[in-house]
């Protein structure tokens, strides 16, 4: 994880691993870390509807990037 050298990182993940992706924030120290985390599954979406789901995660991305 890069936020550990102290640039700014959001880890996005999907809901299946919730879970894990906090204990594995807290396993390295990092309870505060960002998390943006998708619906699940990816797999079966199209191209168009995951693309759609990154301009809707954008700003909620670049917000915890940002402070914004």
């Amino acid at each position: 994880m890069t936020e550990s050298k102290g640039v700014p990182s959001v880890s996005v993940i999907t809901s299946t691993f919730t879970r894990a992706a906090h204990a594995r924030a807290t396993a390295l120290g990092m309870p505060g870390v960002r998390i943006v985390v998708l619906p699940s599954p990816l797999a079966p979406r199209t191209i168009p509807e995951v693309q759609q789901m990154a301009r809707d995660f954008a700003p909620e991305i670049v917000g915890l990037l940002t402070g914004k």
